[in-house]
């Protein structure tokens, strides 16, 4: 069975691909939006949603397929089957011919490029404007950006993931020297002349404001990032045990689960979900006139002492304690009965491993406090990548990508997203008994995800070739979305001052170090200390002063 790439970027990856530092990428504080004050210095700034409403399009929903399961609360809606037809969605907006090259991430090998490639040739000619990838690694991609930034040497069009942006040293100063001020074409009612970019988010669309200025085009993103996947074939299959409801059940189907001498450990390292479970914050929580980071509380600290518990007793894959990225190779091959991953992590191992062994079967862990209460869930922030636009382009030129950036941000339901998602049909993809696509042969050497990152577009769950996988994270989602965590900072775009942002790092490393056993939990007290004199103290006066600057405290 052939079937399509994985349909969103997997985060686990993200997480890897920086080492001893990878776990600030998904920490809650990175994560933070970006400003709309203009203030470009290290010191920090905030604006509340509602002042930059003004320079965000005016909100139009498209009118398309309805879902088979709505989710509630915020969480995707859910498709569990394909239309027969599917309706045709940028109607005359369309590129004038012109050429453009485009930088992403790419995971996994690179297709042939523009010439070579068909899948290329069909989705150009019905944009009607010729895009020129330039993929770069996804595991160097912060290296790769870095560069690009420095040297201001920048594609036509850039996609950079939001957690790269929190990572690049003076971003919010660059954006506005080598990228495009949006704001005249896409600011109020301009933006519907792009109606599929109108139609998202505008939380989203405020996380692109830089400066006072829209300079980015959004990925809307879904709730949550990453949570622990287990293999549920082989837990409730193969060992006849049910998933646990608190963390000392976790640790004890751990230890009955965990046989080393048959090359098969409990889990992976599952740091950023522990910090949910036992109900730390996502990064500041505001309680009798004081905020305490999430670093200070004892919900915070409890997660790690229990996950140097959980690697203390071997439970962990030896891999993974050596901060090796292989962990969703481990959980496919059944070496993993759990493992932390990002959310795209499930459809892609079913794309990978069904074909195969079409009993294989993942699902999310449900969602459990530590004690069995109530948890607390990290909510992304709402978009979750940005696409820019190179400065200094002729009106016209910067239009005509937009049309383009527009044709790849068409839902689920349409024609262009089949387009650019898989290609043509009986060419790239042909439609199963069911009327989900399958890539034929030339479809798995051609078809890349580089015109799906090229734009956002509204989260869906989609993926009805996958056996229960839509009823099964649909469920999941419309449970998890009444734990979301509750912000003080909700609505207030910040860019965090650099000094604290900085702190975080070293912080996480020491954790790192402390779980696996190479320091003494005593430690944790002077990392904490230490992290207050080299910006938490900074950042708390920072935030402080957010809070009474917008009437919260």
């Amino acid at each position: 069975m052939s079937l399509p790439p994985a349909p969103a970027p997997n985060r686990r990856r993200f997480l890897g691909l920086m080492g001893a530092s990878g776990a600030a990428a998904l920490s809650p504080g990175l994560l933070s939006g970006c400003s709309g004050s203009a203030d470009t210095g290290g010191g920090g700034s905030a604006s509340a949603s509602t002042d930059l409403d003004d320079l965000i399009p005016t909100f139009r929903a498209f009118d398309g397929v309805g879902p088979d399961l709505p989710g509630t609360g915020g969480a995707p809606d859910g498709f569990t089957s394909y239309p027969d037809t599917f309706v045709r969605a940028a109607g005359d907006v369309r590129g004038s011919g012109g050429h453009y090259t485009a930088m992403t991430p790419m995971w996994g090998p690179i297709p042939p490029g523009l010439g070579n490639n068909s899948f290329y040739e069909h989705v150009n000619g019905r944009i009607g404007t010729t895009v020129e990838f330039n993929f770069q690694d996804g595991n160097t991609i912060i290296d790769k950006m870095n560069a690009v930034v420095a040297g201001r040497d920048v594609a036509d069009i850039t996609m950079f993931p939001d957690w790269v942006i929190n990572l690049i040293p003076q971003f919010n100063r660059a954006v506005g020297e080598l990228f495009e001020d949006l704001t005249p074409y896409l600011a109020g009612d301009a933006g519907l002349a792009y109606p599929l970019l109108a139609n998202l988010d505008s939380d989203a669309w405020r996380a692109n404001v830089f400066n006072e200025r829209l300079q980015g085009i959004p990925w809307p993103s879904e709730p949550f990032s990453n949570w622990v996947l287990y293999r549920r074939d082989l837990l409730e299959g193969e060992y006849g045990l049910a998933a646990p409801t608190s963390a000392e059940e976790l640790f004890e189907l751990g230890e009955e689960l965990n046989d080393p001498d048959n090359n098969r450990w409990a889990f992976g390292d599952f740091t950023l979900t522990a910090r949910q479970i036992f109900g730390a914050p996502r990064q500041w929580r505001y309680e009798n006139g004081e905020l305490v980071h999430m670093f200070e509380t004892e919900e915070w600290r409890a997660s790690v002492e229990f996950m140097r518990r959980v690697f203390d007793a071997g439970l962990v894959h030896p891999d993974l304690v050596a901060q090796g990225d292989n962990s969703k190779e481990l959980l496919n091959s059944g070496q993993l009965i759990f493992a932390q991953d990002g959310l795209g992590g499930w459809n892609e191992a079913y794309a990978q491993i069904l074909g195969d062994n079409p009993d294989f079967r993942l699902d999310l862990l449900p969602v459990f406090g530590h004690d069995g209460g109530t948890p607390v869930l990290h909510r992304n922030d709402p978009s979750s990548q940005s696409v820019f636009i190179r400065k200094d382009m002729d009106p016209e030129e910067v239009e005509e990508i937009l049309a383009v950036v527009n044709f790849c941000a068409a839902p689920f339901g349409t024609q262009e997203y089949m387009d650019y998602r898989y290609g043509e049909e009986g060419v790239h993809h042909e439609r199963n008994e069911h009327g989900a696509p399958e890539l034929t042969d030339l479809g798995n050497s051609e078809v890349s995800d580089g015109y799906y990152f090229i734009s956002g577009r509204p989260p869906a769950i989609t993926e009805s070739q996958y056996p229960d996988f839509v009823d099964w994270k649909v469920a999941w989602y419309n449970d998890a979305i009444a734990y979301a965590d509750e912000d003080p900072f909700t609505g207030i775009r910040i860019q965090r001052p650099e000094r604290f942002s900085a702190a975080e790092l070293p912080l996480n490393d020491r954790v790192e170090n402390i779980i696996r056993g190479r320091e003494d939990l005593s430690s944790l007290d002077t990392a904490i200390d230490d992290w207050r004199r080299d910006g938490g103290e900074e950042g708390r006066e920072f935030y402080m002063e957010v809070l009474q600057e917008h009437g919260r405290d």
